[in-house]
C-alpha cells in the first residue's frame, strides 16, 4: 500500500468512505439491502476523490465506471470507485 500523507480529517473521512463502501460490498455479497444512501455516498465522495487515484495503482479500487446518465450519488460513488451498482455475488 502506498504511504499517503494526509491530516487528521483526511484520515478520518477516508476511514468512513471505507467503511460505507465495504458495508455496501457484504450487504450486497449476503443478499441484505445496503445502507449506502444517496446522502452518505454524496458526503463521502469528495474523500474519494482526493484518495482513490493512489490506490487505483495497487488495485485497491478498480478503473472508474462510466456511470449512466442520471446515476444518483450511490451509484456515481460506487462507478468512481470502479464497482458496479447491480454487482452480485
Amino acid at each position: 500500500m502506498p504511504r499517503l500523507r494526509s491530516p487528521g480529517r483526511l484520515s478520518g473521512r477516508g476511514a468512513a468512505l471505507d467503511a460505507a463502501v465495504h458495508a455496501w460490498g457484504i450487504a450486497v455479497a449476503t443478499g441484505q439491502p445496503s445502507r449506502l444512501t444517496p446522502p452518505l455516498a454524496h458526503a463521502v465522495r469528495p474523500v474519494a476523490v482526493q484518495l482513490v487515484e493512489p490506490l487505483r495503482a495497487c488495485r485497491y479500487y478498480g478503473p472508474a465506471i462510466q456511470p449512466t446518465p442520471g446515476a444518483d450519488e450511490t451509484v456515481l460513488l460506487l462507478n468512481y470507485l470502479g464497482r458496479r451498482e447491480n454487482w452480485t455475488p
